[in-house]
């Protein structure tokens, strides 16, 4: 049993987890986080200079709320932790740091290691969280979709010969060219008129739309050939059709808001869905996986569910898949909480760095 404490300060959350690993399950055995929507609403956006001066007032009160205290205020002895975890890149300079010098403070506390990890990595490992690591088939197409970045990640898992531990190699084949699409979500969700958090407003609009909306967008799918993303003209057409619609005197009504934001969440979700597909067709890879703050969209799990079962006969005798019809393995994370920036994916990834697993 391996015990970490994690710690994500990469944006607007600060959140530490505790979190063990028996060689076969991640499980979450202490968890606290402040979030910092709240303080950003008023901005519309997270500022990062507000963002970093939260974390730094916040992060030691959540600290003492995670780890006992002796009599004198200081932080008890908890051997059981075998090492700590955060994120220094990438994201939030500002942040970054505020949460890499708490792990240091730990370090030279309790003389455990830090292992530092990549934010991109610990949201592809989230898959892992709550689930039995044997029960995922490789090699695995994974999405990652949330606040900058869009990308899709090969990732492929071998056993070295003199040990029973295996290695995950991961390699990223394609990414968007302009806005990721929990970016396009914000963007469009603004000139709607939502509120902050933009993207959740779009999706809980989309689902009070009538059959048969009247408004459609064209779906982006670039080249056949590459696994691109362009959500930036997705926004565009929005925004024209929106201007058609001052010119025609048509007043922005509920119901005109959530036809755009059905037709609109119902593009991206296509695009998303299709293109990882593609990729896990292109390469063979018997499972595919989302991840990131656009996996927790409703519409994109139900959508990737069926879409996959649609394909779910793949060419065989390739890529090392058996011989004979094979499904494809849809999976996302075990829990919605899981797809947001939180110390519990950190773990995740920063154990399998500790166990080598991982780069």
């Amino acid at each position: 049993m391996i015990q970490t404490l994690a710690i994500e300060t990469s944006c607007d959350d600060t959140s530490i987890w505790i979190i063990s690993f028996d060689g076969k399950i991640f499980k979450t055995q202490k968890l606290l986080a402040y979030s910092q929507i709240d303080d950003h609403q008023q901005y519309g956006w997270v500022v990062p200079e507000i963002a970093s001066r939260l974390h730094f007032d916040k992060i030691i009160q959540v600290l003492k709320k995670i780890l006992p205290a002796n009599r004198h205020g200081w932080f008890a002895k908890i051997p059981q932790i075998d090492f700590i975890s955060v994120t220094t890149h990438p994201w939030l300079p500002g942040s970054l740091v505020v949460g890499k010098a708490v792990a240091n403070l730990l370090w030279a506390y309790y003389n455990k290691p830090v292992i530092e990890t990549n934010h991109i990595h610990w949201h592809i490992f989230s898959i892992l969280l709550e689930r039995d690591i044997h029960s995922i088939k490789f090699p695995m197409m994974v999405l990652t979709a949330s606040g900058w970045h869009n990308d899709i990640y090969f990732v492929t898992m071998s056993q070295w010969k003199n040990a029973t531990i295996k290695h995950f190699n991961i390699t990223k084949i394609w990414h968007t060219l302009d806005d990721a699409a929990w970016e396009c979500f914000d963007k469009v969700s603004r000139m709607l008129g939502g509120p902050y958090p933009w993207w959740l407003w779009i999706s809980q609009k989309a689902l009070q739309w009538k059959p048969n909306p009247q408004y459609q967008f064209k779906r982006i799918f670039l080249s056949k050939d590459k696994f691109e993303f362009s959500f930036s003209w997705m926004k565009s057409q929005v925004y024209k059709l929106l201007q058609n619609l001052e010119k025609k005197s048509v007043s922005l009504s509920d119901p005109i808001i959530c036809d755009i934001a059905y037709e609109f969440q119902e593009a991206v979700v296509e695009v998303l869905a299709k293109k990882l597909l593609q990729a896990a067709e292109k390469y063979q890879t018997p499972s595919i996986a989302i991840a990131g703050w656009v996996s927790s969209n409703d519409r994109l799990r139900e959508y990737l569910n069926n879409l996959s079962l649609k394909h779910s006969n793949l060419p065989t005798g390739q890529a090392g898949l058996p011989s004979g019809q094979v499904n494809i393995q849809t999976f996302k994370p075990t829990k919605k909480v899981y797809s947001t920036d939180n110390a519990a994916m950190i773990w995740v990834a920063g154990i399998l760095k500790y166990l080598k697993m991982i780069e």
